[in-house]
């Protein structure tokens, strides 16, 4: 019974956040075309404006981590389970790195080849670390498993 409390606990938080996530990221990119067509302002700004839709999964990785902490005590499993909400920090300080140096230079057909590295590289990591951590947390709910919960 317990793992299908925690899917539970995960799935009620997940159909609350999406609808949230979903309200902020069609503002965000409404805002951002409207600021396009009417002000001449920086890129980087327009840039920002159009992947605020990030922040709501910034804030949904971060509550998942702290729910799923709840589900055990356990110290190295405690500090696993917020590792999601930094990679994809991390992925996102790094996507603007890439939209930087696309900017500044002229850098060409690289710089989709290290888009494609980034996402492979997060995609092997989030399978990585979801086979380290379900060794140490059996009950653990992987994304997969709450993506099939919520369909």
């Amino acid at each position: 019974m317990r793992r299908e409390q925690h899917i539970r606990r995960l799935v009620d938080y997940a159909k609350q956040s999406q609808r949230w996530a979903i309200i902020l990221a069609v503002a965000s990119f409404i805002i951002t075309g409207t600021l396009i067509r009417t002000v001449e302002q920086s890129e980087y700004l327009l840039l920002s404006l159009g992947f605020l839709g990030v922040i709501p999964l910034l804030v949904r990785e971060w509550r998942f981590g702290t729910i799923r902490a709840s589900f055990n005590d356990n110290a190295t499993y405690q500090r696993l389970v917020r590792l999601p909400f930094w990679m994809t920090l991390f992925g996102l300080a790094i996507l603007y790195s890439i939209l930087g140096w696309y900017e500044l230079g002229s850098p060409g057909p690289s710089v989709f080849l290290t888009l494609i590295v980034l996402v492979g590289g997060m995609y092997l990591l989030q399978r990585a670390f979801d086979r380290v951590i379900l060794k140490l947390e059996p009950d653990y709910i992987t994304d997969r498993e709450l993506h099939r919960e919520l369909k």
